[in-house]
């Protein structure tokens, strides 16, 4: 990719990326440091960029957007929680009960189930959904990201969300079979 295609591709999906910067952060400048590491990285990788066509290269724009948006609130989270260790003072906490084990062996097991039933999605539903989910982008984003129309968005999304609700409904159900006979 040259100068001028370079050029090109970022006056084409600027604006789209910094709207999904100022979405993720509410932070206007915020948004347009993260934007420009974005593009930074697109220039790193400007070779492998070459031979993508457009569609490719904005859903690998909107891939690195989404990670460098994940990345960023985990640092955020990280000094937040380092600040109110080193500020908060122990003796004035108030005293937290922890859950019982079986809140978190339950929990658990329901990842696990919808990991594994979002591994056996088709992968056009499994981008999708994943571009919603951990990346927050609406049908009409993803679909200009994937260059396929915002109803087909909303029928992946539809349908992903129908087969994990299965999935799930399967495993609770099966829960609450075990459940009654260990009552009995």
């Amino acid at each position: 990719m040259n100068a001028s295609e370079f050029r090109l591709l970022y006056e084409e999906n600027r604006a789209a990326v910094h709207s999904y910067f100022v979405g993720r952060t509410g932070d206007r400048q915020a948004a347009a440091d993260l934007t420009q590491e974005v593009f930074l990285r697109c220039w790193q990788h400007r070779d492998r960029l070459r031979d993508m066509a457009d569609d490719g290269r904005r859903a690998w724009l909107f891939t690195v957007a989404r990670n460098l948006s994940v990345d960023t609130a985990r640092l955020a989270a990280t000094r937040a929680g380092l600040q109110r260790a080193l500020t908060d003072d122990p003796a004035a906490r108030p005293a937290t009960v922890s859950p019982p084990a079986s809140v978190a062996v339950l929990a658990a097991e329901r990842a696990a189930i919808v990991g594994a039933a979002i591994a056996r999605l088709p992968e056009t539903q499994r981008v999708t959904l994943a571009m919603a989910a951990a990346g927050g982008l609406t049908s009409a984003d993803i679909a200009t990201a994937l260059g396929v129309p915002a109803g087909t968005v909303r029928y992946r999304l539809s349908e992903a969300r129908r087969a994990l609700a299965a999935e799930l409904g399967a495993y609770d159900a099966y829960a609450e079979r075990d459940e009654e006979k260990e009552e009995l």
